[in-house]
């Protein structure tokens, strides 16, 4: 009796929606395949090979026609596990997208060179975590419970900075992530760090190195060239346990035993894929922890709305520093003052005279909300704003002595006329950073002005006296913490057409006031009320349970989910009909106009239903694409759970 030929079941790195589902090939007789391997396969529709990977190998289909064989085996090592094709398919469903673009995001380009480096090493041997330190701020039973399998915390970091033993400055929370990261490597598990930026990638990475050895790092950096990642990845399949640190596409490194899963500063944008589907890291860490039962910890000086509504539902357990060295916070008012001064017009007296003292012994923070020179120009005369006289948008200033300049077309205006009066005078309307660093460097002549932002890169400050100005997150550490810090432009940050701008106001504040001494002093300028209270005492709890119960009460997120569909019109119409109709509990907003016949319409619907909502999406959109084939064009985009199309369909900047 004949057996039938073994079957290989490939998903294709394709793009096209129509092809996300595995296909069935026969497998060549003496062709070695395992699953996870690369393969390239023939396509009846092109007449061409493609490429895919290999998920299963069975003995028979379900398909009743002759299969079509493999065309061939690009590399025997199976760089697609089993666990990260689970993670794949679950992330893109979700987002109702393809399962091939999360594995482009996964698996990294292969470089022939750097794989046969890799093979010809052998099989590394296991690392040892040096022996574990103690914590001031968390007991041990805290710190095992961490690192338990299962369990899902919401974790405050400490303030302050540690150095190196060569005296570099870190922020005091990669010391303890690394030490989470060490228990869990003794007990036998490997650790994921998903970081938002290159500042964080460099504390954190620095901080592992000081209690594992190199060789049981896996630096995954998206700054690397393709051959170094490529690398990186291959040493997470070696079969011993390890610990990946890096940006958010570390979060599918497919090591072994995970056991830790770690997210720092979730609310960060730099967690949000840029990529179809658009997935965002602290989503595909809550499948992963759900498929894995790995410790999953969101770590951050301040809970983000969607952390903290999974703390309130009591999903995710707390943890907070039992000894907080946090340095004290002064509210101050926006006070003008009238004496003809050398301080700046938006710093209040006291906050003046406590950076004056400050600077006697050592550097001073300044974080501002806006780069460039200023944020917006206006007639002298009249007060008008601005505008650029060829698409309408606002006109800034750059740098000191620069043309103003339109912020969307960049025309510049060497020569200007107020539309409404005729006048030719303009003046700052709102400060930018270079303004700041030139009004603090005319209120403190003999002290040095440091900038720092995304043009003016600076990681490290020493500890002699100097005005340190920073864009939010491009705070730079300074060698034994800053003696005080000045926060300002409060007000404009909150007021923001943001619904994300409470919690990223409050995230970038205690992120400055961690790199500020215990005893040093942080002055808060323009801002009262509740967020003022709640910064000052450092209790979020009262604002940030407001903040959701207005949420649910308005239906916004994080207390419903949302889809973004942008396309052509009668598109939407049809997308919108089909999902009111699933059930009560969806609404569609819009459609609202984008030009060229097309449109954009928000969806909201409910947690329970959202499996149900993304399938729907994902099957209308299928169904525009085959009569695309007749020729409807098909130009349709959608955007699950970013909170940031709320801000683009309201129009804000």
């Amino acid at each position: 009796m004949s057996t039938k030929p073994s079957v290989a079941r490939v998903v294709l790195e394709s793009r096209l929606p129509q092809l996300d589902r595995l296909f069935d090939y026969s497998i060549p007789e003496g062709m070695v395949v395992t699953p996870g391997v690369r393969v390239k396969v023939p396509l009846r529709s092109s007449q061409k090979n493609t490429t895919g990977f290999v998920v299963e190998v069975a003995s028979h289909s379900s398909h009743a026609g002759a299969l079509v064989p493999l065309g061939d085996v690009v590399s025997a090592v199976p760089v697609l596990a089993p666990e990260i094709w689970r993670l794949a398919r679950a992330v893109a469903d979700r987002q109702a997208g393809n399962a091939a673009d999360i594995l482009r995001l996964a698996i990294p380009p292969r470089y022939v060179r750097a794989e046969k480096l890799w093979r010809d090493r052998g099989q590394p041997t296991a690392v040892p975590a040096i022996e574990m330190q103690s914590l001031l701020e968390y007991s041990e039973d805290e710190l095992e419970g961490l690192v338990a399998p299962g369990s899902r915390w919401a974790l405050t970091t400490p303030w302050g900075v540690d150095h190196s033993p060569a005296g570099e400055p870190r922020p005091r929370g990669a010391t303890v992530v690394a030490q989470l990261a060490a228990r869990a490597l003794a007990a036998g598990g490997s650790s994921v760090i998903v970081v938002p930026d290159w500042r964080d990638l460099e504390a954190h990475h620095q901080a592992l190195r000081e209690v594992i050895s190199d060789d049981g790092i896996v630096l995954w950096d998206s700054d690397k060239v393709g051959s170094e990642r490529y690398t990186e990845f291959l040493r997470c399949l070696s079969g011993n346990p390890v610990v990946v640190i890096g940006n958010r596409h570390a979060v599918y490194a497919p090591v072994v035993n995970l056991r830790l899963l770690v997210v720092l500063d979730d609310a960060d944008d730099a967690h949000r894929e840029p990529l179809a589907p658009y997935p965002h890291t602290r989503n595909v860490a809550l499948v992963r922890q759900q498929q894995t039962e790995c410790s999953l910890v969101f770590a951050g000086l301040a809970p983000s709305m969607a952390v903290w509504r999974l703390h309130s539902m009591g999903f995710l357990g707390l943890v907070e520093p039992r000894k907080a060295q946090r340095p004290q916070v002064v509210p101050t008012a926006l006070s003008v003052n009238a004496e003809r001064d050398l301080r700046p017009a938006r710093l209040p007296g006291i906050a003046h005279q406590g950076a004056t003292e400050a600077l006697r012994e050592g550097p001073v923070l300044v974080q501002v909300f806006r780069a460039g020179y200023s944020s917006a120009l206006a007639c002298a005369q009249c007060g008008e704003r601005g505008l650029c006289s060829r698409c309408h948008g606002p006109l800034r200033i750059g740098s000191h002595g620069a043309p103003p300049s339109c912020a969307w077309c960049a025309t510049l205006y060497a020569r200007w006329r107020c539309e409404a009066c005729n006048h030719s005078v303009m003046v700052p309307r709102g400060q930018g950073i270079g303004r700041t660093v030139s009004d603090f460097g005319k209120a403190f002549p003999k002290v040095p002005v440091i900038q720092s932002d995304g043009q003016h890169r600076v990681h490290t400050v020493s500890d002699s006296p100097a005005i340190v100005v920073a864009t939010r997150g491009s705070e730079p550490l300074a060698v034994g913490g800053y003696r005080a810090a000045l926060l300002l432009d409060g007000q404009a940050m909150l007021s923001r057409e943001s619904i994300g701008a409470l919690e990223d106001t409050l995230s970038h504040w205690e992120h400055a006031l961690s790199l500020v001494r215990p005893e040093g002093t942080v002055y808060l300028t323009e801002v009262e009320g509740q967020p003022a209270l709640a910064v000052a005492s450092g209790k979020y709890g009262p604002l940030m349970n407001a903040e959701l119960r207005e949420r649910e009460a308005l239906r916004l997120p994080p207390s419903i989910r949302l889809a973004s569909v942008s396309g052509p019109s009668a598109a939407l119409t049809d997308i919108a009909s089909r999902i009111s109709s699933l059930d009560a509990s969806v609404d569609v907003l819009g459609p609202v106009a984008m030009g060229e016949g097309g449109g954009r319409i928000i969806i909201r619907f409910p947690y329970a239903i959202g499996d149900r909502v993304t399938a729907e999406l994902r099957a209308v959109h299928l169904g525009h694409i085959s009569r695309q084939r007749r020729g409807v064009p098909d130009r349709v985009r959608i955007v699950v759970d970013d909170t940031g199309q709320l801000d683009e369909f309201a129009g804000s900047e």
